[in-house]
């Protein structure tokens, strides 16, 4: 016959849930390199209209970034899942400025100025960096909830 836990045996095992918890969080952390090279894809996709055919660039960004998905993926063990509304309004935030970025590269490219897109295309890649982090910070923080 068993018994019922008592209050603190209960108390003890919620405890090293809580602890498991944060350890998952802890190793299911993007690799450093992954935020660093889906904004070195942006940016280059960014500045991809000063040198040559769009379709090929476009094609070869979204390559790039599936393979980088997929490392990821391979390295954590972790699938992409959806996305709670902050992650949803800051991916639909990135698009907005990655295009923006996008089309200033291609004023650029129209008035002449093509060395100039490696402005936009720098800002495309700190910013898709920075966001990649803070969406990264806020999926392990779901974890620990």
């Amino acid at each position: 016959m068993t018994s019922s836990p008592t209050p603190a045996d209960a108390t003890d095992l919620l405890r090293q849930l809580d602890e498991d918890r944060s350890r998952l969080a802890g190793l299911t952390a993007t690799p450093w390199w992954a935020p660093a090279l889906l904004g070195l894809v942006v940016g280059l996709w960014v500045a991809s209209p000063a040198v040559g055919d769009r379709t090929t660039n476009y094609l070869f960004a979204l390559a790039a970034a599936v393979v980088v998905v997929h490392l990821v993926r391979v390295r954590t063990g972790i699938r992409l899942r959806g996305a709670g509304a902050r992650q949803l309004v800051l991916g639909v935030l990135w698009l907005l400025v990655t295009l923006l970025l996008y089309s200033a590269a291609l004023g650029l490219v129209s008035l002449d100025r093509e060395v100039w897109t490696v402005l936009p295309a720098a800002v495309a890649g700190v910013v898709t960096y920075a966001l990649a982090v803070v969406s990264d910070r806020w999926a392990r923080e779901s974890l620990r909830m």
